[in-house]
């Protein structure tokens, strides 16, 4: 099984899994220095493919990182998958940011219960709680960051938390293990971003300059 991944918190990385009976491996790995730099991460995906000796249409499926996170590397990383799956017909997978943070939390060896701490922005904070069978709880946004809870081990970016880091490669692996575990892709078109609080953008920008001088 072949999963190409896409994605990842604050930066766009690839990385390709190889899932098979053994358990889940990876294969290739690249990774951008910035978001901004969207014109480079066709050319490591590439690259990433290249390590691992696949072809895009030899895929199985391709798992995208969809937030919450940053808006440009989220945007770029899904635009990208959409762009592969649609052209190709491969399967994709969406996966947030608490779902690769627990994966990275397993491979540190921090069992769940889970409090999952992701920051929104404008001074809020996402919060998602794992219990100990693994299953995702309902997101909540609070505008203090968390502190430890009882049974919970705090993972994220707040001072009293594990610090955690989810990039590709945790990508591919959660959708690697759902993968395993019956769970199918969907259709390109179908892939969007996780946005849990409104566009920076006002109101309006997007007018005409004319009909503003209008209304003046």
């Amino acid at each position: 099984m072949r999963v190409l991944a896409i994605g990842g918190t604050g930066l766009v990385a690839a990385a390709a899994c190889l899932a098979d009976a053994d358990g889940v491996t990876v294969t290739g790995r690249a990774t951008r220095a910035a978001a901004a730099e969207a014109d480079l991460l066709p050319t490591q995906v590439q690259a990433c493919l290249h390590q691992a000796g696949w072809r895009v249409d030899e895929l199985d499926l391709i798992a995208c990182g969809v937030g919450p996170g940053g808006f440009t590397s989220i945007r770029v990383g899904v635009a990208l998958a959409r762009a592969l799956a649609l052209a190709t017909r491969v399967p994709v997978m969406a996966v947030s940011t608490f779902e690769a943070l627990a994966v990275a939390a397993r491979a540190g060896g921090i069992a769940a219960p889970l409090r999952i701490v992701v920051p929104g922005g404008r001074g809020n904070w996402h919060v998602q709680d794992v219990d100990a069978a693994g299953r995702f709880g309902p997101i909540s946004t609070d505008s203090s960051p968390p502190g430890p809870a009882a049974g919970f081990q705090l993972v994220g970016e707040v001072p009293e938390a594990v610090q955690l880091v989810a990039g590709a490669e945790e990508v591919g692996l959660a959708a690697a293990g759902r993968l395993l575990a019956g769970e199918q892709g969907m259709a390109g078109e179908m892939l969007v971003p996780l946005y849990l609080r409104g566009a920076d953008a006002r109101e309006g920008a997007g007018r005409s300059l004319l009909d503003l001088a209008g209304a003046a």
